[in-house]
């Protein structure tokens, strides 16, 4: 079954959207004129995608900056483990803490992206869900 889930002038060339229906949130994505719809879940730790950076298009997420390309929903790179930086400063049981979110990290697989179906009718962006 195909939904209405945003009109094409809300989603100008470059740009991304969040959207939410029946439960799914999609992330809405124009590249070049043409749309992709994509889970706006990271695939690693389940951060909402588009709250991260969009370039061309790869999309970045913004908790570990893992890249997924919403063309294909593929992971490109990722995550970015320099996001926990070891602090000489902290008290022992921090620096404790810090290596076992690592290690959490380091463990936790990073899966593509689901990628839905998606139709123009008019000027309606329709996804299959």
């Amino acid at each position: 079954m195909f939904v209405e889930i945003a009109k094409t002038d809300e989603v100008t060339v470059g740009k991304m959207k969040h959207v939410e229906v029946s439960g799914y949130e999609i992330l809405i994505a124009n590249v070049d004129g043409n749309y992709y719809a994509v889970s706006d879940r990271c695939g690693h730790m389940n951060a909402s995608l588009s709250l991260g950076r969009f370039d061309g298009n790869i999309i970045t997420c913004p908790l570990h900056s893992s890249e997924f390309d919403v063309i294909t929903g593929k992971l490109i790179s990722g995550p970015v483990l320099e996001s926990l930086p070891e602090i000489e400063c902290l008290p022992e049981e921090y620096k404790k803490l810090n290596k076992e979110r690592r290690k959490l990290i380091e463990a936790t697989n990073t899966y593509d992206l689901l990628i839905y179906e998606l139709k123009i009718e008019s000027n309606k962006l329709l996804v299959k869900i």
